[in-house]
């Protein structure tokens, strides 16, 4: 692996140079009339398919004419972590949290795919679609990916301010199978499609599905401000389970629960168990974001109705609120077609240049999975984190999480304090 990177720079200025060096060299024949005009323009629309090479954001390679293109890509991330609690020994350690290789690309100027494999944790394919974008201004996406719901779900994993996503993340099926239509303008995007079970989830009875919508809207994105608002909706019916066998009946079980965003531990704080005789369930998410230059603020809101076959309907709900500011001065910048924040890229990395960029984050959240007879606790948050990106691959972060509060449940009262680490490289 130590020896890639260094191969695939070598590879792209080589390639770049002989680039540059033919577009020159037909230029001066030309000027020199060594070779018509119409000799020089027939060879220059030969070089369209001649391949160009990058590393601006991991190792691509693409055709002259931007017809094809093919980029490999890699996350990997080491996480170290200590937990103080006055109530129970929770272990400290470390782990590789992602360990994925990706290929990702275009071709006949319309097709995009990606497949990505994650080899650390829960192994398994993450994304594998296959998108068509001829139909504007809709763009149609097919296979594995993720839903469109929640402003922090759907932001790159090497690119939110904190280790994990919030307490409310526990809601979200991220991935899954499924077709999607979607569209986008110069403030907006809207995304919507019907989803399966993620791969790799076991199936005792008919597979579940789900309707998934979500719609971003920026009143404001001009020099550096921008209001960003959303709205996400899920109606799912889960897999059902194999002892369902009356007609016309769809009983199935769903659980919700979620680590005190660190994944080094093992232990959820807060857990519903096992919620059986579910008919369906449907979670509606709200998003407000604000930025004004190197200052960004962002909120949202999720809630949950579980429906029962019999008994009352459960309602569960969660919230999160962040606000983080560059050092360095850099604006996060937005992805309006997608309706989230992109990573931070610095003014000056690391080295002879500079320093890189530095960005601080503050965050409150919250979840509630007690409802009715369903005791799985509530949770409250408070975390701090501090990151250094050395330059767009490199980035070293730093949190600190408080348990504020929980209440209910098997871990009523335990709240521990948690000091972490992340070294992260993305190509």
């Amino acid at each position: 692996m130590r020896h890639l990177l260094p191969a695939a720079v070598a590879l792209s200025a080589l390639v770049s140079c002989a680039a540059h060096a033919k577009d020159d060299l037909l230029e001066a024949l030309a000027q020199k009339g060594v070779i018509s005009l119409e000799e020089y323009e027939r060879l220059k629309a030969q070089r369209k398919s001649d391949l160009v090479a990058s590393t601006d954001d991991g190792f691509r390679l693409s055709t002259a004419d931007g017809t094809a293109s093919m980029q490999l890509g890699t996350l990997q991330q080491l996480d170290v972590a200590s937990y103080q609690s006055d109530q129970t020994d929770l272990a400290d350690g470390s782990e590789l949290r992602r360990s994925r290789l990706s290929l990702s690309g275009t071709f006949l100027k319309d097709w995009q795919y990606r497949f990505e494999h994650e080899f650390s944790g829960t192994t398994g394919v993450t994304d594998a679609y296959l998108a068509y974008a001829a139909l504007k201004p809709f763009t149609i996406t097919v296979g594995q990916f993720k839903q469109p719901f929640g402003m922090e779900a759907l932001a790159a994993d090497k690119n939110i301010p904190f280790m994990e996503r919030s307490l409310p993340f526990a809601f979200v099926t991220t991935r899954a199978p499924g077709l999607m239509l979607g569209s986008s303008g110069p403030n907006w995007s809207a995304n919507g499609g019907v989803f399966g079970e993620p791969v790799g989830n076991a199936q005792a009875g008919d597979e579940g599905y789900g309707l998934v919508a979500r719609a971003s809207y920026a009143p404001l994105l001009s020099g550096g401000r921008l209001i960003h608002l959303g709205f996400a909706g899920v109606l799912r019916y889960p897999t059902a389970e194999s002892s369902s066998n009356t007609a016309g009946a769809r009983s199935s079980t769903v659980r919700f629960r979620s680590k005190p965003e660190s994944n080094v531990l093992a232990q959820r704080l807060v857990d519903t168990g096992e919620i059986r005789g579910v008919d369906s369930l449907r979670i509606e998410g709200i998003e407000l974001a604000v930025q004004q230059g190197a200052l960004s603020l962002q909120a949202e809101g999720h809630f949950v109705q579980v429906q029962r076959e019999t008994g009352s309907t459960l309602n569960f709900n969660g919230w999160c609120a962040q606000i983080a500011f560059t050092l360095t001065g850099e604006a996060r910048p937005y992805k309006v077609d997608k309706g989230v924040f992109d990573g931070i890229r610095p003014a000056h990395n690391f080295g002879r240049d500079g320093w890189g960029a530095f960005d601080l984050a503050a965050r409150m959240s919250a979840i509630d999975l007690s409802s009715d007879a369903v005791n799985g606790g509530l949770e409250r948050n408070a975390s701090i984190a501090l990151n250094w990106t050395l330059n767009p691959q490199l980035r070293i972060s730093a949190n600190v999480v408080r348990v504020l509060r929980v209440e209910g449940g098997a871990s009523h009262a335990d709240e521990p304090t948690i000091y972490q680490v992340r070294m992260q490289l993305a190509l």
